[in-house]
């Protein structure tokens, strides 16, 4: 779709404008117009930033999905159920909170009917003595409801682990995935010879693969090839992997931009605690082995964090147009840098080894 941004005018910004306002979000004195002004650029970062995207007040798919997404209200649909592809909206969102109050652990709560909201759904049927057919209608919110009122509140499954895992992290599959790939370059640093954000990502992916300890290790791409993020997110889910480590570059306007930064899955006060600790370890460990500003881990919505049922870490080693930065990426020893440095943090969280991360 062709991204709408400020100064747009026309039916799609009509559309957009009555979907905010739907959301109750404030267009100002001239409402609904058709012209993409300042009022409807605050609403747009605003509706981005309570759902945990990049709140840069342009409308692209990602935003316009999550628009759309936030539209259907519970029960405002006649069925829901498993399907491919999957159902999204507030109103699976509503469910799998309900879900996640009353015990009945749905995995994330992102608003995808998956497999995991399937089995959660089926237990509570069966408990409330309902057909357990994994079906969703009116009756079953309306049951759903009056036991999620009861409760304190919706609120988040305890992790009984501290984040970590039970088991050992490195006893199943890990998924690496290089972001971009095939007409997707990612950021091209003018004048660079040959470096492209897509090749920077691959790289390290390819290194980290080859090091990290894992039973099983499974690359989303293994070459400057196209793959769409449902397949990347598919390709997780049916390895049963335990974890999503993804890699890409920041850039900015800005070239005194700088640093690393990691996020982990979180929407509307749902977040993964596994990915949260994880991305915590591989924050300190990048940022400390390329002697980069460590800038923080931060919960987002970005779809390879959102679209896996299991903990994911999305990394920015550093910045390309940072000069300085895009000189240690243009180092060539700098992906098998990039990538001990993200085994041995992994490792390190493997371990539950809290003292590296309490310093």
């Amino acid at each position: 779709m062709r991204a709408l941004r400020k100064g747009d005018r026309g039916y799609e910004v009509v559309d957009l404008q009555t979907r905010l306002q739907a959301l109750g979000l404030d267009l100002g004195n001239r409402g609904i117009d058709g012209v993409f002004g300042p009022m409807t650029e605050l609403a747009v970062r605003e509706c981005q930033q309570q759902i945990g995207i990049l709140a840069d007040g342009v409308v692209g798919e990602i935003t316009w999905n999550e628009v759309v997404e936030a539209g259907y209200r519970a029960g405002g649909r006649i069925y829901l159920y498993l399907r491919q592809p999957p159902f999204r909206g507030a109103d699976v969102m509503e469910l799998q909170r309900m879900l996640n109050d009353l015990g009945f652990d749905p995995g994330a709560v992102n608003g995808i009917f998956d497999e995991r909201t399937a089995r959660a759904l089926k237990e509570f049927q069966r408990n409330a003595g309902l057909t357990a057919d994994g079906v969703v209608d009116n009756g079953v919110f309306r049951v759903l409801k009056t036991y999620a009122t009861q409760t304190l509140g919706t609120h988040q499954l305890p992790d009984k682990n501290g984040g970590y895992f039970p088991e050992d992290l490195f006893s199943g599959v890990i998924v690496i995935d290089a972001a971009h790939g095939g007409r997707h370059r990612g950021y091209v640093p003018p004048g660079n010879s040959g470096l492209n954000e897509a090749d920077l990502n691959l790289s390290v992916a390819q290194e980290l693969a080859q090091i990290l300890p894992a039973r099983e290790v499974l690359l989303t791409r293994s070459g400057d090839e196209e793959v769409s993020n449902s397949d990347r997110a598919y390709l997780a889910n049916a390895a049963s992997a335990k974890m999503v480590v993804s890699i890409r570059h920041a850039h900015h306007k800005s070239p005194r931009a700088e640093g690393t930064a990691s996020f982990y899955f979180s929407r509307l006060g749902y977040q993964s605690h596994r990915g949260r600790m994880a991305a915590t370890y591989v924050q300190k460990g990048v940022s400390q082995a390329l002697g980069t500003r460590d800038i923080g881990e931060f919960g987002r919505s970005y779809d390879i964090l959102r679209e896996t049922n299991i903990p994911a870490v999305l990394l920015e080693p550093l910045y390309l147009t940072n000069p300085r930065e895009l000189n240690l990426a243009s180092d060539p020893y700098y992906p098998t840098t990039a990538a001990e440095a993200i085994a041995a943090a992994l490792e390190l969280y493997a371990g539950r080894d809290a003292a590296f991360i309490a310093v």
